[in-house]
């Protein structure tokens, strides 16, 4: 196999790569969005529960303190997994790029 298939084959891996980090991008802004829609909510009903009086609006309050909180863990975790995601794509694309320079033709 000549040198000029495999700069190919890695180029197109590299712009692979490149389209599946600017999903992930996406995916990650997404998430940070709905994250901090979540936190703001949850501190919102901190405030409220601290301020409240009331045992019965207080326990309606923890129960939806503890569902919303529910939601931000999973949205964390979720949001934890795409950026390890990111990670491993922009360490294979830096592998990537190196081979390419190693292998691309020196001029003379």
């Amino acid at each position: 196999m000549s040198q000029t298939t495999i700069l190919e084959k890695l180029k197109e891996e590299l712009r692979m790569i490149d389209e599946t980090l600017a999903q992930l991008e996406a995916q990650r802004k997404e998430i940070e969005e709905a994250y901090s829609a979540i936190l703001d909510e949850e501190n919102k009903i901190i405030d409220e529960m601290r301020r409240c009086r009331d045992p019965y609006r207080y326990s309606q309050l923890e129960m939806k303190f503890n569902a919303i909180s529910r939601r931000r863990r999973e949205l964390e975790s979720r949001k934890n997994e795409i950026e390890r995601k990111i990670r491993g794509c922009t360490e294979e694309k830096s592998r990537i790029q190196m081979r390419i320079e190693y292998l691309r033709p020196k001029p003379s």
